[in-house]
């Protein structure tokens, strides 16, 4: 898989954190569903999300299921900076021209996967969630936001995400075939975008989006006290047909 150079947790800034992290990573992943970190369901389970965040966010059980005869499938995730909101869509075709339309949101801390422990796995996910079915008229509506916002086109290759930053990362199943993109604030691209108010109509979370601001890479460095309290720190790159990578911004 094109997100298996991406490491299964967070940066620790620490080398204490770095070794502790590293011995409960090695733990999680290699034991029983949780091989390796790649996500395959189970979002709202404890630990699920933790564990497999890139892995989700790069849609590998889409793309593993997506062929000709599979159903339409999209997942949008609205990275609020990771550590105050993160908004999941997922949209799946029900076979009679419509789709269900889940929202999930988290609030506050994040999914912590930097601060990953063995007693965190086995706390609640804390997501608010909600469904809604969009009709044949309403489902066109978004497939149509989705392609004036460049959903299906070429992803921006090279492009830089940094988990204080607020962007956009689409992965779809369309007619046999995979899709992905991805949208940082502030950008012309990202000033494009129409689907994310489309959505908006059919959230019943009752959270609104985080307000977007502009996060400077000197911010980002400067986040939080000492060293081993910042909140968890990543970043992630974009590539042609998905995520590759997990480094430092210059």
């Amino acid at each position: 898989m094109v997100f298996q150079r991406i490491a299964c947790f967070g940066r620790s800034r620490s080398r204490s954190a770095r070794v502790a992290l590293a011995a409960v990573a090695r733990t999680a992943c290699i034991a029983g569903a949780l091989a390796a970190c790649t996500y395959s369901g189970g979002l709202e389970r404890p630990g699920i999300a933790k564990v497999g965040w890139f892995s989700f966010l790069n849609g590998d059980d889409i793309r593993a299921a997506c062929n000709p005869a599979a159903p339409l499938r999209y997942r949008l995730v609205y990275n609020g900076d990771y550590n105050e909101q993160l908004r999941v869509y997922e949209v799946v075709g029900d076979g009679a021209q419509g789709a269900y339309l889940t929202a999930r949101v988290q609030e506050g801390s994040g999914i912590k996967v930097a601060r990953l422990t063995l007693a965190d796995i086995q706390g609640p996910a804390g997501w608010v969630r909600s469904q809604r079915r969009l009709d044949a008229a309403a489902l066109d509506r978004l497939d149509a936001a989705l392609a004036a916002s460049g959903a299906f086109e070429a992803p921006p290759a090279g492009l830089r995400l940094a988990s204080e930053q607020f962007y956009w990362i689409f992965v779809g199943c369309r007619a046999g075939k995979v899709h992905f993109n991805a949208w940082l604030h502030p950008s012309p691209r990202f000033a494009r975008l129409r689907f994310p108010a489309v959505l908006l109509q059919y959230d019943d979370t009752g959270i609104p989006p985080n307000r977007l601001r502009e996060v400077s890479s000197l911010q980002q460095a400067r986040q939080g006290g000492r060293s081993e309290d910042r909140p968890p720190s990543f970043n992630l790159e974009v590539a042609a047909q998905g995520l590759v990578g997990l480094a430092r911004l210059p």
